[in-house]
């Protein structure tokens, strides 16, 4: 038997922290569309296939979201400075990162429970924004998992910003379990404006485009890595992302194992 509206949504977060999420919520898809992140990037989109201008924008004309997804279900998966493996990127590893091999595991196993024990249907998102995915952060602050802050991360009360996120869409109407009253920003000495390479948050806030040079020299600069460490069979080159803005935010260090 289906279980009734005002349970729901707390036994839903609840098995998706049995599969393993560290952070678990729900928001609503007509609070999404209304969120700041889609006005600025349909103004400036960093994907060409989404711009209006584009030679391909017949064929992609914003986000776009089937009419019967209702609510999404987000939830964050710690990544501790000592894992570091968890977002190496390699073309080798299924789902490209550790991380995210651990996060589609569980999108799986959600996908099937909601199906099978509350009869919802639900779909992964698409991690291209382009082609129907949505902005985690946003979804994640909505659902209550934590706020964006000036680092232009998603900081949460448990973990700070060390997540990672993954979100599925759901063929029900739900109550969203956020947003929450947090502001962790405030009276913040900002080092992660400080630490970064490129100095990205040089006009005060964070500026795509510098952080994008500095992947792309990564990406440049692949090394060679033991399969073992990536949890493969074999060799391959790795490309490791900067995360010196996200382990440079204070909050929540020193209350859990860094």
């Amino acid at each position: 038997m289906k279980p009734n509206h005002t349970k729901i949504e707390k036994i839903i977060v609840n098995k998706a922290k049995e599969f393993g999420a560290s952070l678990a919520g729900i928001a609503r898809i007509e609070d999404l569309k209304a969120s700041p992140s889609y006005e600025v990037y349909s103004r400036k989109p960093f994907y060409e296939e989404y711009d209006r201008s584009s030679p391909d924008y017949h064929a992609f004309k914003g986000v776009e979201w089937r009419p019967e997804h209702k609510t999404v279900l987000v939830w964050a998966l710690v990544h501790p400075a000592s894992e570091p493996v968890l977002d190496w990127w390699s073309m080798k590893v299924p789902g490209f990162t550790p991380g995210n091999g651990v996060l589609r595991r569980q999108s799986k196993m959600l996908r099937i429970w909601l199906g099978e024990e509350l009869r919802i249907q639900a779909l992964s998102l698409p991690y291209q924004i382009e082609y129907g995915g949505a902005f985690l952060k946003d979804c994640a602050h909505l659902a209550g998992l934590g706020v964006i802050g000036k680092n232009n991360l998603l900081v949460t009360p448990e973990f700070g910003t060390r997540v990672r996120l993954r979100g599925i869409f759901m063929q029900t109407e739900l109550e969203p379990t956020g947003p929450i009253d947090f502001d962790p920003c405030k009276g913040c000495h900002m080092p992660c404006h400080k630490v970064c390479p490129r100095d990205a948050f040089r006009s005060g806030s964070f500026e795509r485009r510098y952080c994008k040079e500095e992947n792309d020299e990564r990406y440049a600069n692949e090394e060679m890595i033991d399969g073992s460490v990536m949890g493969i069979d074999e060799p391959s080159l790795v490309m490791k992302p900067c995360r010196y803005c996200e382990l440079a935010c204070p909050v929540a260090q020193g209350s859990w194992k860094n």
